[in-house]
């Protein structure tokens, strides 16, 4: 099979597209206005991540993931600027799960939920993980977002979520499918302060290590990082902001250029930072990473 190219990027915090309406105020959403006009709204810029969606758009992905964080307050004004936004970008398919941003308050949520259904890819059922399909490789879609108290930026999955993870996981296995969870939330323990941490973080990672999965994607802690999901050999891939100023290589604005071949007895996963330096242009960065995971065959081919 020829490879696939999947871009991944997280977090852009498209600039506050207006306030609160009297029905939208909360505690919460105050503290985090008053976050974004006097610190936030410096570090996240409209030109970073323009320079990063130029960069996506030379590189001609296949498929795209995005994993949350496109919104600053949750507000449905922001949720309908970013659906133009999304429009304007022109994207060949794309799963986009919802960080915790876009929940920030506990409130309605089909009317946006409407508004980025093309993205979303969700099911009839909405408590299951989202997918979409292209070729030989599968992105499963897990929402961690769940409204939390002040101060507070923690992920929840779900019971009813995760069973339904580890059904989709293993159908999608023997399908001979290279198998992609995105998440917002980091799935390891420690990339982030724990007040940002997933709630059900243990639960998520014994069915990942019970059913596998060739790769884990997520945002949320603003850095470009590797690591595995313990005791097992699943990569887990983070990423920086896209929106967010080049002060320094550890929080630049870039994304993940990942090719995926198919192998006779083998999934080759390669991952290409790409950031943001200070002169302005994007360039490959060092921190990279090769792997070579071991195919899980259908029943039929064994």
């Amino acid at each position: 099979m020829a490879s696939v190219l999947l871009a991944h990027f997280s977090d852009p915090h498209l600039p506050l597209a207006g306030l609160p309406t009297w029905r939208e105020w909360r505690v919460k959403r105050a503290l985090s206005l008053l976050s974004w006009f006097t610190r936030r709204r410096h570090l996240h810029t409209s030109a970073p991540l323009a320079r990063v969606m130029h960069d996506i758009e030379l590189s001609h992905p296949e498929l795209v993931a995005i994993t949350g964080d496109m919104t600053n307050l949750g507000l449905l004004c922001e949720f309908r600027a970013a659906q133009r936004w999304l429009k304007e970008q022109n994207l060949p398919p794309t799963l986009l799960v919802p960080g915790n941003h876009e929940a920030l308050v506990r409130e309605k949520n089909e009317e946006k939920r409407t508004l980025w259904a093309p993205w979303l890819h969700m099911g009839n059922d909405p408590k299951a993980p989202s997918v979409l399909v292209h070729n030989h490789v599968a992105l499963i879609g897990v929402n961690t977002a769940a409204p939390s108290l002040p101060f507070l930026a923690t992920g929840r999955t779900g019971r009813d979520q995760l069973g339904l993870l580890g059904t989709t996981l293993k159908k999608l296995g023997e399908s001979d499918l290279c198998r992609i969870v995105l998440l917002h939330h980091p799935p390891v323990m420690g990339l982030v302060d724990k007040r940002k941490e997933l709630t059900d973080l243990n639960i998520l990672q014994d069915i990942l290590r019970q059913e596998g999965a060739e790769l884990v994607l997520h945002g949320h802690s603003h850095r470009a990082t590797f690591s595995t999901i313990p005791g097992s050999a699943i990569p887990v891939v983070g990423t920086t902001s896209a929106s967010h100023v080049a002060d320094s290589p550890q929080k630049a604005a870039g994304w993940n250029r990942i090719t995926i071949t198919a192998q006779p007895g083998t999934w080759d996963i390669d991952v290409q930072r790409r950031a943001l330096g200070t002169d302005g242009f994007m360039h490959n960065c060092e921190t990279g990473m090769a792997y070579t995971l071991h195919r899980h065959l259908p029943k039929t081919a064994v």
